[in-house]
């Protein structure tokens, strides 16, 4: 499952912010902020990163049509206008002049060739490109074809003059401009972003066109950013310069935050939440669209147990939220979540997951009827039920892993906790080399399909970890549904297939993003994901 990488978090993501205050006393004002990513950089490649970490450099670095903002709205970046034709199938954008950190212009054939350049990669690129070949005209075929670019004349992408280009979809997508915030829609110069090959992102001299530029890139340690004096706002660019560090230790973090060294940190220990509660240092991400769930593999595994569903929903029905919430000892910071879909994401009326919760379509806490269904597929205190749950040694991912084996005893499963690094982590759930597994989502885009629904259906999946004839037949009738009160009735009636009737997937809690800032460091921007924008920070 390749695709999950991209927004893969820890229930708190790991990044933290250190500063250097610009010096006084009628001297030339300048700003460093050090940021600390809680893991290593995989690629600076716009339209093939797809983890947490590469992706905050990135979106600093270059920009596309959209941005959202801390609401998840959506802003207009490089796009000076766009039309819709009355049928809903053609898009006409028109960009605005920028300029690439080497001067070139940014042009409409640069967006043409991202796109495409996104589709070649095939399978291996399957996150990413989804939402592009799902809509676009052609880009299926291409995309399974490992089509190169130049045999690409039959997607539905085109140049119509150097400010303007078009983009033709198979049917009418109401959420389509949503989608081109993502990194598939990055545009990228043919003469620098080869085709099927992403070793150039990592090199200093890469051309941008967003608001930093790389001075030296090494993805194990440290990524510095300088100021792009060519970016089409750099008049409105406060920093001068990023530092990335690699730092992977909650604890450190806020050590060094304690100490005076670091100015915001987002990767906080409990210490840290307990010891600043009730002071001004406190900064939450609030809503924070995301999830943190088991993700269970009924298909691509040797454990045959996983395909019978009064395991899975015996299971489901085991996990007591309440409990988790009430170890981890967060305040109000983390909460139940009894859905694939948290809060934070429109609905028909009001928030997608209050209308579902409503509706009480959830599978709830209930130990007797878990251990009734456990007793029903052949389990007991005498015959036990073996599982392997993987994860990552970050303490709250630890932590959840103990709470959730310890409630697992009580329905007959021995739970065996498989502790990885987080980049073999990475590939091998990828690769769908694993029983259970924690997975935790942020949303890219507010929509319930686009963000979290429809990255399931079997052509979004490398490697198959279920297959569901029904709820892909509600996905397809969800996709081309125009009525909004229909489509939504569509989506609720695919998660209740997914969560309650099947349990493919066990939602544990949701999180609101705690973090450490200086009351000194003004001018951040985020998205509802907690993906920061960084080039209007001022240090006081």
């Amino acid at each position: 499952m390749k695709k999950l990488k991209k927004l893969m978090l820890s229930l708190f993501m790991g990044i933290s912010v250190l500063s250097l205050s610009a010096c006084g006393g009628g001297e030339e004002s300048s700003s460093e902020l050090k940021v600390a990513l809680g893991g290593q950089i995989t690629s600076l490649d716009p339209a093939l990163a797809d983890d947490t970490y590469s992706m905050i450099v990135i979106q600093n670095m270059y920009r596309t049509l959209f941005k959202l903002d801390e609401e998840g709205k959506l802003v207009k970046d490089l796009c000076e206008d766009y039309k819709v034709s009355e049928d809903g199938k053609t898009y006409t954008f028109t960009i605005k002049d920028a300029k690439w950190s080497d001067g070139e212009a940014v042009k409409a054939d640069d967006f043409v060739y991202g796109i495409k350049r996104g589709l070649s990669y095939g399978p291996e690129n399957s996150y990413n490109a989804q939402d592009g070949r799902k809509y676009i005209v052609g880009a299926q075929k291409a995309y399974e074809k490992n089509m190169k670019i130049k045999d690409m004349k039959d997607v539905g992408v085109k140049k119509v003059d150097d400010k303007t280009f078009t983009i033709d979809l198979i049917q009418p997508v109401q959420y389509f401009d949503k989608l081109m915030t993502q990194g598939i829609y990055t545009p990228l110069r043919s003469d620098i972003a080869k085709e099927k090959n992403s070793e150039w992102s990592l090199s200093a001299d890469v051309p941008v066109n967003g608001p930093f530029k790389a001075e030296s890139v090494n993805p194990a340690d440290a990524v510095d950013l300088v100021k792009n004096t060519e970016y089409y706002e750099a008049d409105k660019t406060t920093l001068e310069k990023l530092h990335f560090k690699i730092m992977e230790d909650s604890v450190s973090q806020y050590q060094g935050y304690d100490a005076g060294e670091i100015d915001f940190a987002t990767y906080v220990a409990n210490e840290g939440y307990t010891n600043y509660k009730g002071k001004d240092d406190l900064y939450r991400v609030d809503p924070y669209v995301s999830n943190y769930f088991i993700d269970i593999n009924s298909l691509s595994t040797e454990n045959k147990a996983l395909q019978d569903v009064n395991v899975r929903k015996a299971m489901a029905m085991a996990v007591d939220r309440d409990g988790i919430v009430k170890v981890l000892d967060t305040g109000d910071y983390v909460t139940p979540l009894f859905g694939l879909v948290p809060h934070g994401i429109q609905g028909e009326k009001e928030d997608f997951r209050k209308e579902a919760d409503d509706a009480g379509n959830l599978i709830k806490y209930d130990l007797k009827g878990a251990q009734a269904l456990m007793k029903k597929a052949g389990y007991s205190d005498s015959k036990k039920l073996t599982i392997k749950y993987k994860t990552t040694g970050q303490q709250v991912n630890m932590d959840i892993a103990q709470i959730l084996q310890e409630q697992f005893k009580k329905i007959y499963i021995d739970l065996k906790i498989e502790q990885v690094e987080q980049g073999v982590f990475y590939q091998q759930v990828d690769g769908g080399q694993f029983e259970t597994s924690r997975y935790g989502l942020s949303a890219t885009t507010l929509d319930p399909a686009a963000a979290y629904l429809g990255m399931w259906q079997k052509e979004s999946q490398a490697v198959l970890i279920f297959d569901d004839a029904e709820y892909e037949d509600l996905m397809a009738k969800a996709a081309l549904e125009t009525d909004a009160v229909k489509r939504m009735q569509l989506l609720h009636d695919a998660e209740n297939r997914m969560i309650v009737e099947q349990a493919y997937f066990i939602p544990l809690v949701t999180n609101t993003q705690v973090m450490l800032k200086k009351p000194g460091v003004k001018g951040l921007e985020r998205t509802p994901a907690a993906m920061f924008y960084f080039e209007h920070v001022t240090i006081e």
